[in-house]
């Protein structure tokens, strides 16, 4: 009797055991998040910058940011981050898709890119990424758009790390 129940405990354990190994993980946990849009007055002001204040270090390399502009009917979506464009940290046709006008492939301020990372692409506590919406995309300054979503994806484990909807 003791030999069949250590037959069937070590036949179960093996079974488990194998599915356990095929479970992904379940990704980074941003904690808290703050955002900021700022549509601004001259064409050039209309920035996002997500900041991450609390939670696990993100490599930057594994996320995705979807942007919506519905009041534009706009979405678009940042791949491959940081960036390849021509200078660095700024984006090139190949890091925008969707509707590639309404993302600014530029600097979206002074001494940093459209995603701006420290050099080791890790996004950690404190730190913060921008871009620039292109006022030809979607001009903020007009009243009849007013709505901007920004959601960043843990590529992964295909989760959502942060949710920020701003009004204008």
């Amino acid at each position: 009797m003791v030999a069949i129940v250590v037959i069937i405990a070590a036949t179960v354990s093996v079974f488990v055991l194998g599915f356990v190994e095929d479970i992904q993980d379940p990704g980074p946990v941003v904690a808290d998040s703050t955002g900021e849009f700022v549509a601004g007055s001259a064409g050039d002001e209309q920035v996002v910058q997500i900041t991450h204040v609390a939670g696990d270090t993100v490599n930057v390399e594994n996320i995705e940011i979807i942007v919506k502009a519905p009041d534009c009917g706009k979405q678009a979506r940042l791949v491959d981050l940081p960036g390849d464009g021509y200078f660095d940290y700024t984006l090139s046709d190949e890091n925008i898709r969707g509707d590639e006008n309404l993302i600014s492939q530029g600097f979206a301020a002074e001494n940093d890119g459209p995603i701006y990372v420290e050099e080791d692409n890790k996004w950690t506590a404190g730190e913060a990424i921008s871009f620039r919406i292109a006022v030809g995309g979607c001009d903020f300054r007009k009243p009849e758009n007013s709505e901007l979503a920004v959601l960043v994806i843990h590529t992964q484990s295909n989760k959502i790390l942060i949710e920020e909807h701003f009004s204008v």
